[in-house]
């Protein structure tokens, strides 16, 4: 097959994306045809987003040159390199999504290629399980644009955010490309994605894999933003501006550029009341109900040591029976 791979956790990167060249090696070594297309930085929590006021810029690298902090060499050239078996290729996308990777990568990216008959999305650094996580993953998010687009799609979660040793993420890409096969065989037309999360343990190839539906899950309040500064504005620069000192918890690298394209230039003061926040997940009521989760769910079987594959379609399907004229009083 000829497998489009994208993800929403960016280029090979020791700490944010670990688990992207060992899935990539294993597809290449099970023969098949391989090119990557990914975001030039995390885009989690992004979902099916394209940024539409932002230009994307593609350049193709080399796998031997991508470094462990998710940056590469740009000394190394295909002409340095031509004496070596062929690698996958791979484009990284400045201002990229997992969606918009999948557009280009479908349509622009590898026209001297055959066509692409598969896309997987991911391997995602941790889980993807219950209506919460599959609504804002964009690992998720990649699978269901294939779908969008016609294409057959699987969004491959690895279910831990921890350093894992070698073997381990070794074993969950060999059972992550034997489960990939037996879908695409055996794939049932009803479905038009499927979500598959495999838990990080050396036995995992000897555990359970098994079909599960979606945790329902629903926020109860705030649990994603915190206020900054106290509800105080932050500090003015001498130019007038006043911008966030992080995002993501992370220090903004220049200052200016925010993690999905938008610029702070400008940002004037102005008399009106301001507030700012900035992204502070607190996930320990979430993380209770998965604990506390039926059996048959995807997040119950992936915590339990079991690798979960949830089919699902492409779509936020209607209510049936309020089909009709609407009576308003």
């Amino acid at each position: 097959m000829h497998i489009l791979l994208v993800n929403d956790d960016g280029p090979p990167c020791r700490r944010l994306s670990p688990y992207v060249q060992p899935l990539v090696t294993a597809l290449q070594e099970a023969g098949h045809l391989v090119s990557v297309a990914i975001p030039a930085a995390s885009r989690s929590w992004i979902g099916k987003a394209h940024i539409i006021e932002a230009p994307l810029k593609a350049t193709y690298v080399l796998p031997a040159a991508f470094r462990n902090d998710g940056t590469w060499d740009e000394t190394y050239t295909a002409t340095e390199l031509e004496d070596r078996t062929p690698e996958p290729e791979w484009v990284v996308i400045q201002n990229g999504t997992p969606a918009s990777c999948v557009q280009l990568g479908l349509f622009n990216l590898f026209t001297d290629r055959p066509p692409i008959d598969l896309v997987i999305s991911g391997p995602n650094h941790g889980r993807n399980a219950s209506t919460i996580y599959n609504l804002s993953s964009g690992t998720v998010g990649g699978a269901l644009e294939a779908a969008t687009c016609g294409k057959r799609g699987i969004a491959v979660s690895f279910g831990s955010k921890d350093e894992q040793p070698m073997d381990i993420i070794l074993a969950a890409a060999r059972l992550a490309v034997r489960i990939i096969h037996h879908l695409v065989e055996n794939w049932d037309e009803r479905v038009e994605l499927y979500n598959l999360n495999i838990p990080m343990r050396l036995d995992v190839e000897t555990r359970p894999v098994l079909y599960t539906r979606t945790l329902p899950y629903y926020w109860s309040r705030g649990y994603l933003y915190a206020e900054v500064n106290g509800g105080k504005a932050p500090p003015v620069l001498a130019n007038g501006t006043h911008e966030p000192e992080s995002l993501n918890g992370e220090p903004l690298t220049n200052g200016k550029t925010l993690t999905n394209g938008a610029s702070t230039n400008g940002v004037k003061k102005s008399g009106f009341k301001e507030r700012d926040f900035k992204w502070s997940a607190e996930l320990t009521d979430m993380k209770k109900a998965l604990q506390a989760s039926e059996e048959g769910t995807d997040a119950h079987t992936v915590l339990n040591g079991s690798t979960s594959v949830t089919p699902l379609c492409a779509n936020f399907w209607y209510v049936p029976g309020l089909e009709g004229p609407l009576h308003l009083s």
